[in-house]
């Protein structure tokens, strides 16, 4: 019994070293650098497809304004691509977060590690799973990158070419004819876009009432402005005391 014990003693784990950890570390954050590029990627490709749209469509009279709708569709389709990314990426970014403010903060301030870091990071490696929401990383790739500015200006290139080309539009009922597309009569196309800026604005609201993911960094609080008064004040000088007569 005693030697099955000692046995089994010998067979267990000595437990996650410094220099396991350091590895760990290091393969995490090459995880999420990677996955970051991946992100970084796709906006680099809306920003050159809304460059390019708009540019032809502006420039030569005989662009249709339905190539802005490609653009549109390109446009949001590396948004989809890039929220998705960005669920992924926050699984690697996350854990190095955690192995930064759980185990190196510590350290830095001489503290010793608690035993909570080892179980959260033993139960994150054990069971990778997604923590944040389609809808909620749309929402955030929305807010912190260039999309809603490059989605603005395929809009605004639209109204231009349709009220401009050929000839600037007397109505509005002939800008709205002007705005058809294919069968689709002008009115439809002009609901479309209305939609579309009611889901934008609809969306960064969504994202502005939500917590941020600890993974996302934040701006400093902004304080109070002290006085100039109170930087620039005058040196009091300590009253004089009078020598007590005798």
């Amino acid at each position: 019994m005693r030697e099955g014990q000692e046995r089994l003693a010998s067979h267990q784990s000595a437990g996650l070293s410094e220099t396991t950890l350091a590895h760990v570390y290091r393969a995490e954050v090459q995880r999420s650098t990677n996955w970051r590029l991946r992100l970084d990627a796709t906006t680099n490709w809306s920003i050159t497809i809304t460059a390019a749209v708009v540019s032809y469509a502006v420039s030569s009279r005989e662009a249709p304004p339905g190539i802005l709708f490609v653009g549109f569709f390109a446009v949001t389709t590396f948004l989809v691509i890039e929220a998705r990314r960005y669920r992924y990426y926050d699984i690697w970014a996350r854990r190095v977060r955690m192995i930064e403010s759980g185990y190196l903060v510590p350290l830095a301030r001489k503290e010793p590690v608690t035993i909570d870091f080892y179980d959260a990071l033993a139960a994150e490696l054990s069971w990778p799973r997604l923590r944040i929401g389609a809808l909620q990383s749309l929402a955030f790739r929305m807010q912190r990158t260039t999309y809603p500015l490059a989605l603005g200006i395929i809009l605004g290139a639209w109204v231009i070419k349709v009220y401009s080309h050929p000839q600037p539009a007397t109505s509005f009922d002939e800008f709205l004819w002007r705005a058809h597309l294919g069968p689709l009569p002008g009115i439809v196309v002009f609901a479309f876009w209305g939609m579309i800026v009611i889901a934008w604005a609809a969306i960064l609201y969504h994202a502005s009432t939500m917590p941020l993911p600890p993974t996302e960094l934040r701006a400093p609080t902004r304080q109070r402005p002290v006085p100039l008064g109170t930087i620039f004040r005058a040196v009091q000088m300590p009253p004089r005391q009078h020598p007590v007569e005798p």
